[in-house]
């Protein structure tokens, strides 16, 4: 027994600066983007100092596997011999809504924590070495303000990030939120008392890491992003599983003879790959209707019919009219220069009436300008149960200005997703539209608090066109879905994004292109 012993009081006292990579394999990046002139020497920390906070989700499959992250945490922690660590599921330790948004928490975390020295914020699959961590965070400050993270970067101005810096986008830096983001207990607090003592003007959560930044921004007067390439994502394999203690402490302990420095390797991880959970949802159980009108028969509907209608096997155009020529059928809603909450109530009224449909588990709502990739929805649908009330996509949030204020929707470009119970338990509560011209997605959103109803949200779902979101985010996901046609070119996005994935696996399952190659 003498052998363990020695091998792991040597892990433990390991020289400062030697960084104990928790993942096999790490993808090396460079550091050389934080400047020397930010750091500030080599300062006393430990893991007891860090609050671990996990942006968590209800949804069954979202909680597992952020409960495997906090698992994943605690063995390094019991191994390393650190004591209890906190890990929190955000979801859990505060209920209320709009929590995600993670702005109106900074005065419950400056109370609830106000011996740490760091808070680390990650997503439900981030995986983190906690040894590797802390000898980052060595370097710096905590009783200054500090704000850490994987730099992004917008390459154009973007409606999703209310086109500040129009000027020169690129000059404004976010955190990557799956690589994980840090700020120090001095900004913690700086952040809490200006959150209670202002009034604030941010009515939409679009994008919130871009919103978060700017918020830590201040127009120029608060705390800009430092960049920590040690922070990564996109670099291991889809859905980490829980390790053993000895495969964890054998990880370790040949990182550290290898001699690698911290600098030269990451202490985050986040998988590039789908999530998939099992065999992928038969397409003979998804039913795609497209929602669109007369004014977009001629060119936007073509689109569809030429990438997401080769590869779905079910599918039904619904518009203002009846045309033969698609073929569309008439919802009975005249159609609306605005907001389509009359079509869409009518699209779930459909689904959960028409004989013809109630075969289907799932529904999938898209617009006619939305390109999505069916291959891929069907890899991420084996994650989810139709049995359970799903409604699933991208996730914004309205009004989320005070702890449990406002609501959180699904955002309709990028596609919804529910199950045939999500749909059933929505009709049973009643919920309707005052007016056909409400927003359609907002109106489901404000259904779904009143009713207690749960949102999920998948970040491989977008509102908006690949331009408009920063390279090295896209650049470590596998995207379901985009959305608009306007100055984009919608045939060549799909071509670039989805249609190998498409084309691979309707020829794995037999189903035959009827149109000419894109």
């Amino acid at each position: 027994m003498a052998a363990p012993i020695i091998e792991l009081l040597f892990f433990i006292t390991a020289a400062a600066g030697v960084f104990a990579a928790t993942f096999d394999p790490y993808l090396p990046r460079d550091l050389t983007t934080v400047a020397e002139r930010d750091l500030e020497g080599h300062f006393g920390i430990t893991g007891g100092d860090i609050v671990f906070i996990i942006r968590s989700q209800q949804a069954s499959t979202h909680l597992q596997w952020a409960q495997e992250t906090k698992v994943d945490l605690e063995q390094q922690f019991r191994i390393l011999n650190l004591g209890i660590p906190r890990v929190i599921l955000l979801h859990e330790k505060y209920e209320f809504s709009g929590v995600w948004t993670i702005l109106p928490v900074f005065p419950k975390l400056r109370e609830d924590f106000q011996k740490a020295k760091w808070i680390f914020f990650c997503e439900e699959q981030t995986r983190v070495s906690v040894h590797g961590l802390v000898e980052v965070l060595k370097k710096y400050n905590s009783e200054k303000e500090w704000f850490l993270g994987r730099a992004l970067a917008d390459r154009s101005a973007t409606i999703i990030h209310h086109y500040r810096f129009h000027n020169n986008p690129s000059e404004f830096l976010y955190p990557d939120l799956e690589a994980g983001w840090l700020i120090s207990s001095s900004l913690l607090h700086s952040l809490a008392d200006r959150w209670e003592s202002e009034q604030q003007k941010m009515d939409f959560a679009i994008d919130i890491k871009h919103e978060l930044a700017f918020y830590i921004w201040n127009e120029g007067n608060g705390t800009k992003l430092t960049d920590l390439p040690s922070l990564c994502a996109g670099n291991v394999e889809t859905n980490m599983k829980i390790r053993t203690d000895e495969g964890i402490r054998k990880t370790l302990m040949n990182t550290i003879r290898s001699g690698k420095h911290v600098d030269n390797d990451c202490v985050t991880a986040h998988p590039k790959e789908l999530p998939v959970c099992g065999d992928a949802v038969p397409k003979e159980d998804i039913l795609f209707m497209v929602k669109t009108c007369e004014q977009f028969h001629k060119d936007r509907v073509p689109v569809v019919q030429q990438t997401l209608g080769r590869h779905t096997k079910d599918i039904v155009y619904v518009s203002d009219v009846e045309d033969e020529s698609i073929p569309t059928i008439a919802s009975g809603v005249p159609n609306t220069e605005r907001g389509h909450c009359g079509k869409l109530f009518a699209i779930f009224n459909m689904f959960n009436s028409k004989p013809e449909y109630l075969k289907y588990p799932w529904l999938v709502v898209v617009d006619d300008d939305t390109i999505i990739s069916v291959a891929r929805l069907r890899g991420v649908l084996s994650c989810y149960d139709a049995k359970e009330a799903v409604f699933l996509g991208e996730r914004y949030g309205y009004g989320h200005l005070r702890m449990g204020w406002g609501y959180d929707y699904l955002t309709g470009g990028g596609g919804m997703v529910f199950s045939r119970r999500g749909i059933e338990d929505l009709l049973a509560t009643g919920c309707k539209c005052n007016k056909n011209e409400d927003p359609d997605d907002m109106i489901l959103g404000m259904c779904a608090k009143r009713h207690d109803l749960q949102i999920s949200h998948s970040p491989l779902f977008h509102q908006a066109r690949p331009v408009d979101y920063a390279i090295d985010f896209l650049a470590h996901q596998l995207p379901i879905s985009f959305h608009k046609h306007i100055n984009s070119d919608p045939l060549a996005v799909y071509k670039d994004w989805f249609k190998e994935a498409d084309e691979l696996d309707s020829k794995t399952h037999g189903l035959q292109a009827d149109h000419e190659e894109l």
